[in-house]
């Protein structure tokens, strides 16, 4: 396992060991992230960090289950890259284009992923376990190390 997913996985166990949860609305909360929904066109979400306030931007416009895994992801951003803004595209969903996003998409993986998921579906495709659980192959992936 490399050194930033060792990091990553410190930070996520340190976060639920001391707040008691994996919530990331509640961790937003606990740390004194700001979270803001509204129309966003094409982006799914967005972190900016203004006047030294962490701030997450969340479309309005996406279901439930989208808006916590973008949630998760920019929260990832407001922990891991506090001073740099970065935008959560659609025609990127989940695709690993750069390092910042990569440890985002990692981060919201094993921050919303119990690691006994895999337990429950003993010969399941990846496909089925992301239909039935409603979680994007790609962070299926990236949870279980298959990329």
């Amino acid at each position: 396992m490399g050194i930033m997913k060792k990091i990553i996985l410190n930070i996520i166990n340190k976060l639920a060991e001391k707040y008691d949860t994996c919530d990331p609305c509640e961790l937003a909360d606990y740390l004194g992230v700001v979270i803001i929904e509204r129309p966003l066109g094409d982006k799914l979400g967005a972190y900016m960090y203004i006047k030294k306030t962490k701030t997450i931007f969340i479309n309005s416009s996406l279901d439930e289950a989208l808006k916590r895994i973008v949630l998760a992801h920019e929260l990832g951003h407001a922990i891991l890259h506090k001073t740099q803004n970065c935008y959560f595209m659609k025609n990127n969903t989940l695709l690993l284009t750069s390092k910042f996003e990569w440890q985002a998409n990692f981060f919201a993986a094993n921050l919303l992923i119990p690691d006994s998921l895999l337990n429950n579906y003993y010969g399941y495709t990846i496909n089925e376990i992301s239909t039935i659980e409603n979680i994007p192959v790609e962070l299926l992936k990236l949870k279980f190390d298959l990329i």
